[in-house]
C-alpha cells in the first residue's frame, strides 16, 4: 500500500536540502562552477550522498538530517576560509599556476620537472580552440591553478601578479614573477608603505608598478626599481631557420666536404 506519510517526509526532506545548498552558495557567493574550489567540489558530492541517502530512510529523523547538512556546511567553509587566509594551505588544496612559455619560450620546469607534466596534444588543441594555431605567436603561456590557460600572444606584454592577499605574500605568484618576499618588502618600505599585515592586495602589473590597496581600502602605486630585469630560466625557444646558427655545413660546399671526407680516410 501507497505510505502518503512516509512519500510526504521524502518530499520535504529533499526540499529542505535543496533550499540549504541554494542558501549555501548564495551566502557564499559561489553560484558559478568557475568560483568553485576543490573543496567545494567534494563538498557536493558529500552533500548528495547526505540527501540521497537520507531521505529514503525513515529511521533518520529529521533534526539529524538538518544537522548533517548543516556540520557539512560548516566544515566546507571551514576548510574554504582556511585555504583563503594561509598561503600554504591554498597551494595544498588548490594548486598553483605553472609558467609553460615565457618570452617565446619554453620554461625549463616544463620541459624537466615530473611534477609539471605537459601534454602536448592537449595544449595544442586547447591553444586551437582559443584562435592560436601556431607556437610561433605566443609570448607567454601559463596554466592556471584552476585549470584554465593564460595566453598573450607577441606584441601583448606579459600579465599581472597578485604579490599580497589578505595580508600574506603570495609565495608561487612571487616565484612565478622571479622575485622573492624580501624583494617585495623592499619595495614596500622604500615606497613607505607599511608592513604586509596591514595590506589588503598588491599587484605587480605588466607595466611594472605595484598597486596596492590596504585594509581600509586606500589605494597606491608605485614603480619598482628594477622593472626592467628579466630573469627567465630556459631551455629552448623557437626560432626560424633563417636565424638559427650556422654550421659547417652550411658554409663549405658538398665537394669540399667530399674531398675532406676522402683525405682524411
Amino acid at each position: 500500500m501507497f505510505d502518503v506519510h512516509g512519500f510526504e517526509m521524502t518530499v520535504f526532506k529533499l526540499l529542505i536540502g535543496v533550499i540549504l545548498i541554494v542558501l549555501h552558495l548564495r551566502l557564499t557567493g559561489k553560484q558559478q562552477t568557475t568560483q568553485m574550489t576543490p573543496i567545494d567540489f567534494i563538498g557536493n558530492f558529500i552533500l548528495g550522498g547526505i540527501i540521497g541517502g537520507v531521505i529514503y530512510n525513515h529511521a533518520i529523523s529529521f533534526v539529524e538530517y538538518v544537522s548533517f547538512l548543516l556540520v557539512t556546511f560548516a566544515i566546507i567553509s571551514g576548510l574554504n576560509y582556511a585555504t583563503s587566509k594561509f598561503m600554504p594551505t591554498r597551494s595544498l588544496v588548490m594548486g598553483k599556476a605553472i609558467s609553460i612559455i615565457e618570452d617565446g619560450r619554453f620554461t625549463e620546469d616544463v620541459l624537466t620537472s615530473e611534477d609539471n607534466k605537459i601534454d602536448p596534444v592537449e595544449l595544442l588543441a586547447e591553444l586551437r580552440g582559443m584562435g592560436i594555431f601556431s607556437l610561433s605567436e605566443v609570448h607567454f603561456l601559463q596554466r592556471e591553478a584552476n585549470g584554465s590557460l593564460t595566453v598573450r600572444k607577441k606584441g601583448e606584454g606579459r600579465v599581472n601578479y597578485v604579490l599580497v592577499s589578505n595580508g600574506q605574500a603570495v609565495a608561487d605568484n612571487l616565484e612565478l614573477a622571479h622575485r622573492d618576499e624580501d624583494w617585495l618588502r623592499g619595495e614596500l618600505k622604500q615606497a613607505g608603505i607599511g608592513e604586509l599585515d596591514d595590506l589588503f592586495l598588491v599587484e605587480l602589473d605588466a607595466a611594472g608598478q605595484l598597486n596596492i590597496v590596504d585594509q581600509e581600502g586606500q589605494t597606491t602605486s608605485v614603480r619598482i626599481s628594477d622593472s626592467n630585469a628579466q630573469e627567465v630560466t630556459t631551455v629552448t625557444e623557437f626560432q626560424a631557420p633563417q636565424e638559427r646558427s650556422a654550421t659547417l655545413e652550411d658554409v663549405i660546399p658538398e665537394d669540399a666536404r667530399a674531398d675532406a671526407a676522402e683525405s682524411d680516410g
